[in-house]
């Protein structure tokens, strides 16, 4: 394990749901859809630039075990790793130039939604939901999503991942926004604090931060997005000029991520082993461990059904006025040559 990891992913970096996905195409048509032509196998010398969030990720996950290196060698490429990088930060960092490859949150596909966007979806991490959902404290009695009514509710910035989960267990349970007081808090850490503190009821969010939640004594989880139905999966993007001009490397970038999600599946120390070494908690890895790590996918009509349902679901939550047309901005990488 390199000793460098715990400086490089020190920051717990969560996926603002709604988070600008504005960013600008270099050197090729923003109006011409994904590519899909088939390359040579061998001879793409490209160097794949990949920017990574704070924390542990598939992505820092894969540069320790190279499955992506290897996976780019195989078609004559390579990678170089940027980071770490906030979402937003990653964003402009792709409008620059500087990055070809990065994360973000399913919702992030709506809002350059309805032109052809500088970056195309190609996979997604595919879980159960189980790592986002809504810690309560004890002392305030809510013992189902009902009881959420009238209770003071933590979530990030409007419009985030936090909003969207707290959200979506209230259309479960037949409530709105208006049947409870919801407190914006932009530091997702902070949100964990008001919950320590009391200043608050519940803390709806994921991750890390979920699991910080569940470790504050006198709290419970009171529900989970595995069991709302509620949908924010990590997704992985492309520039469109990197997509036109080297589909097998991007191919390549996704076998190397699918291989490093399979270990993960099932080896869940590699993961735990990581964590530890940078340097989060062990009672903290302990219970991010055994949330659901998902398996990497493509995005396909299949799994483009079930982001449209998102979108549905943030139309009527007021985060947009109507459901984007989906369909220009993803590639089945499936489809691409390797």
């Amino acid at each position: 394990m390199k000793t460098l990891l715990s400086a490089r992913r020190r920051g717990l970096g969560g996926l603002l749901l709604v988070a600008t996905l504005v960013v600008t195409a270099c050197g090729s048509d923003p109006a011409a859809p994904a590519a899909t032509s088939a390359p040579t196998a061998q001879g793409d010398s490209a160097v794949a630039r990949v920017g990574y969030f704070g924390g542990t990720s598939l992505w820092t996950l894969a540069e320790d075990s190279n499955t992506v290196s290897d996976a780019l060698k195989e078609v004559g490429g390579s990678v170089q790793w940027n980071g770490p990088l906030a979402p937003v930060e990653a964003s402009e960092a792709a409008k620059a130039g500087r990055i070809d490859f990065t994360s973000n949150s399913v919702a992030t596909f709506f809002n350059e939604a309805d032109t052809a966007s500088a970056l195309v979806a190609f996979a997604l991490v595919r879980n159960s939901g189980d790592n986002q959902g809504i810690v309560v404290r004890d002392k305030a009695g809510i013992t189902s999503v009902a009881g959420l009514a009238g209770k003071r509710v933590a979530v990030s910035t409007p419009g985030s991942t936090g909003e969207y989960v707290l959200l979506a267990a209230l259309e479960s349970a037949g409530l709105t926004a208006g049947d409870v007081t919801v407190v914006h808090i932009a530091n997702p850490a902070d949100g964990v604090s008001a919950l320590a503190s009391g200043d608050v009821d519940a803390l709806a969010t994921w991750d890390n931060f979920f699991a910080s939640a569940q470790l504050i004594e006198g709290t419970s989880v009171l529900t989970t997005n595995a069991q709302t139905g509620a949908r924010n999966w990590s997704l992985f993007v492309v520039t469109r000029s990197f997509l036109d001009a080297h589909p097998a490397s991007v191919r390549a970038v996704f076998e190397g991520l699918a291989r490093q999600s399979e270990e993960i599946r099932t080896n869940r120390d590699v993961e735990k082993k990581a964590r530890l070494a940078d340097g989060q908690p062990p009672k903290l890895v302990d219970i991010v461990v055994g949330f659901d790590p998902g398996e990497v996918v493509p995005v396909n009509d299949e799994v483009l059904a079930q982001i449209k349902e998102v979108g549905e679901q943030t139309v009527r939550f007021g985060f947009r006025s109507s459901v984007p047309d989906l369909t220009r901005n993803y590639v089945d990488v499936s489809s691409l040559g390797s």
